[in-house]
């Protein structure tokens, strides 16, 4: 969002009073963005967003096998979701690919405003790529490790080969593609292209990273780490709320794409602190890894809050993407690629737990 603090307190101060330019500046979190790059220009290794990603011979696409609790999973959509994800399971599919990082660009993008232990990816590996897969068909009900698979990938640029689409999800995809196709022409709407995004993978977009700074969510864990400027934000018994109104507005309109253009990819980010649909998503990576359920009762909840939000500071956001923006198409949500600060120092990437949410 800034490229600076003084970029940031230029920006604020046309619709913030000085205290509350400080207090938003003071409480800025450093992050890596994604910005889109001409068609081509992305060599192999580079970082992108859907397409196929950048192999070295022996390291296979991941595949999903079927989960043992298929039933569990099913019962938590409604019957037509249901059925879906039971045929879904049934071919144990290769993952969807949703993103590739340069590291390498990572760690150069340090960025004037965040040197050294403060800069966005000085918690990453300095060399190879990350590679991001994840089950867009029924990761939305099941929040955990199985929904994805994160490989860091540390084999030499020259050594790569760009993969084609498995066949088997290729064919998922041109099936999803032919179903939509068909409801469309009965309602005289366009059909989708043949290189459309689906749940099985999205257009293939070569980016750049850029670091930037963004405001805490009123959401976030951060926002706690921030008592005076969560105090300002709080609702008040007045009514008066033009402070939170105005915080709220900067977040909608710099990140919510009913501001703007549609599928602009602002919600696309790399480390830093996630912009929440809902609650933040470490609480419920917390929650799935703890107690082995997708969500708790209230009662629950409120027997095991101070832990569990003690326990999600432990955990770091490695990536989020905009559903909609992956499928370069309608959809709904954002996936969130959480890791443990200790198995980030660990390189235990096997340990990444996927957190879906919409509103």
């Amino acid at each position: 969002m800034f490229d600076t603090p003084a970029d940031a307190q230029a920006q604020l101060a046309q619709q913030f009073s000085r205290p509350q330019v400080e207090m938003v500046v003071e409480a800025l979190v450093p992050t890596l963005v994604f910005r889109p790059q001409p068609k081509g220009r992305a060599g192999l290794g580079g970082t992108r967003i859907g397409g196929t990603p950048d192999l070295p011979p022996g390291l296979a696409w991941p595949r999903r096998t079927k989960p043992a609790d298929v039933e569990a999973i099913a019962k938590r959509g409604n019957v037509e979701a249901g059925e879906e994800m039971r045929r879904h399971f049934r071919k144990e599919l290769p993952y969807a690919f949703f993103a590739q990082v340069d590291l390498g660009e990572a760690q150069e993008q340090t960025g004037g405003q965040a040197r050294g232990q403060d800069a966005p990816a000085a918690a990453l590996p300095g060399h190879g790529r990350l590679l991001f897969f994840y089950d867009l068909s029924a990761g939305p009900w099941d929040n955990g490790t199985e929904s994805t698979r994160v490989i860091w990938d540390e084999s030499p640029h020259d050594g790569l080969v760009t993969q084609v689409m498995p066949p088997d999800l290729a064919r998922a995809a041109e099936a999803h593609r032919a179903e939509i196709a068909k409801v469309n022409r009965q309602f005289a709407l366009p059909v989708p292209k043949p290189d459309s995004g689906t749940p099985y993978g999205g257009p293939a977009r070569p980016m750049s990273l850029h670091a930037s700074l963004r405001p805490p969510a009123i959401e976030s864990l951060e926002m706690e780490a921030r008592p005076t400027l969560k105090a300002a934000l709080a609702p008040r018994s007045d009514g008066e709320e033009s402070f939170r109104d105005a915080y709220q507005d900067l977040f909608s309109r710099a990140f919510d794409s009913y501001y703007g253009a549609a599928n602009t990819g602002r919600r696309n980010q790399l480390l830093g602190a996630p912009l929440p649909e809902q609650s933040d998503p470490r609480l419920e990576a917390e929650v799935v890894s703890r107690f082995g359920v997708q969500h708790l009762s209230q009662e629950q909840w409120k027997a095991h809050r101070p832990e569990i939000e003690a326990g999600a500071r432990a955990w770091r956001l490695l990536l989020q993407i905009d559903v909609g923006d992956f499928l370069q198409e309608d959809g709904e949500g954002t996936v969130y690629f959480l890791i443990r600060a200790s198995d980030l120092t660990d390189r235990r990437f096997d340990r990444v737990v996927a957190v879906y949410q919409q509103t």
